[in-house]
C-alpha cells in the first residue's frame, strides 16, 4: 500500500480519514470499532454549550449564598472549570488509554461567556486537539451578518486563548463572505477550518401536525460545495483545512485532497450498509489510484488543482458557472 499518511494541524495521521463527530464516536465500543476499521483520528461527539452553561448554573443554585457569599464569589470565575458534564471528560480519558488514534474533542457553542473554560479541561482530559463546531441559525432581526461573525469570531478568540492544544474550527456555508470568514479565523490562530457543517432540518408530521428533527445523512455529489471553497481557501489561508460532507466514496475523498484538504471527516457514509469496513476499503481505493498515477505519498499530489491565488484560474469561481453555460 502506497504512504497515506499525512499532517493535519500538526498531528501525524495514518491516513487522511477522520471519523466525524457523531453518535458513532460518543461510545467506547465504536470507538474501539473506527480505530481497528484504521481510520486516521477520532472527532469525539460533540458536548453542546448549552450543556456545560447548565451544569454551571446549577452549581450556582446549590450555593448557599447567605453563609458562603465569600467563597461564592472567588469560585465564581472558577466555576467551568470546577464542573462540567464529567463522562465527556471520562470518555476523553478513556479513548486516549483505549485507541492509538489521535483523539479531537468537539464542542458545539455559538456564544461567548463562561463556557469556554471547559475547553481548558478537555485539554487536562487528554484530547489532542479540540474542534468547536460553530452550529448557529441566526433568528434575531437586529443582529447583522457583521454582528454574528464578531460573535463567532470571539468565541473562537477566547477559546484559543484557553489552551495550547491545536483548535479547529467547524463553520457552516452561510456566512456573506466565508473567504473573508476564514481569513478572520486564520489570524486568530486557529490550526484548521472544516468545511462545511451539516444542519439537521425539521420535519413536518402532516398527520398530527407536528415539528421533529431527525438525521439528515449527506448524498453522493454533496461534497460539490466544500470541494469548490477548499481550492478557493487553499491559498488564501495559512492554517490547514478538513472536509466534510458527502463524502461517500475513495474518489470523494480524493477530490478534497486534490484542491487542498488536509483531512477528509466521514459521517453519513458509516451508516451505509458496508459500515466502518469502508474505511479499509477507501484506503486500499486510494492506493491502488495512488500507484496508478505513479504517487508513492499524499504530498505529491496534495493541493495540485487548488486554485491560485494569483495567476491563470483552474475554474472554481464564476468562471465555472459561465462556461457550463455556454456549453449548454
Amino acid at each position: 500500500m502506497q504512504d497515506l499518511t499525512i499532517r493535519y494541524m500538526g498531528l501525524t495521521l495514518s491516513s487522511p480519514l477522520v471519523a466525524a463527530a457523531s453518535p458513532f464516536t460518543g461510545s467506547l465500543d465504536t470507538i474501539h470499532a473506527l480505530a481497528d476499521a484504521g481510520i486516521g483520528a477520532i472527532v469525539l461527539r460533540s458536548i453542546f454549550e448549552e450543556q456545560i452553561r447548565a451544569e454551571v448554573q446549577d452549581m450556582e443554585a446549590s450555593l448557599d449564598l447567605e453563609q458562603h457569599a465569600e467563597v461564592y464569589d472567588y469560585l465564581r470565575a472558577d466555576l467551568p472549570m470546577r464542573v462540567g458534564p464529567e463522562r465527556y471528560l471520562a470518555l476523553i480519558r478513556d479513548a486516549k488509554k483505549a485507541v492509538h488514534v489521535p483523539i479531537i474533542g468537539s464542542i458545539n457553542c455559538t456564544t461567548p461567556g463562561q463556557w469556554p473554560d471547559f475547553a481548558r479541561k478537555v485539554e487536562l482530559a487528554g484530547a489532542d486537539a479540540l474542534e468547536l463546531n460553530v452550529y448557529d441559525i441566526p433568528i434575531d432581526g437586529v443582529e447583522s451578518g457583521s454582528d454574528v461573525e464578531r460573535r463567532h469570531l470571539e468565541v473562537v478568540r477566547t477559546v484559543c486563548g484557553m489552551v495550547k492544544i491545536p483548535v479547529a474550527v467547524k463553520i457552516g456555508s452561510q456566512y456573506s463572505s466565508i473567504t473573508h470568514f476564514v481569513r478572520q479565523l486564520d489570524k486568530i490562530g486557529v490550526k484548521a477550518v472544516v468545511l462545511f457543517n451539516r444542519f439537521f432540518y425539521p420535519q413536518i408530521d402532516l398527520d398530527t401536525l407536528t415539528v421533529g428533527t431527525g438525521v439528515n445523512l449527506s448524498h453522493a455529489g454533496d461534497a460539490g460545495v466544500a470541494i469548490r471553497w477548499l481550492a478557493l481557501l487553499r491559498d488564501q489561508v495559512q492554517c490547514d483545512l478538513g472536509m466534510t460532507t458527502g463524502v461517500h466514496a475513495y474518489g470523494d475523498v480524493l477530490r478534497g485532497l486534490v484542491v487542498g484538504a488536509n483531512c477528509v471527516q466521514l459521517c453519513s457514509v458509516l451508516y451505509g450498509k458496508e459500515g466502518f469496513a469502508c474505511i479499509a476499503r477507501m484506503k486500499s481505493e486510494i492506493s491502488d489510484w495512488m500507484l496508478d498515477k505513479g504517487y508513492d505519498s499524499i504530498d505529491a499530489f496534495h493541493g495540485m488543482l487548488r486554485e491560485p491565488e494569483e495567476g491563470p484560474s483552474r475554474g472554481f469561481n464564476r468562471a465555472q458557472y459561465v462556461t457550463t453555460l455556454l456549453e449548454q
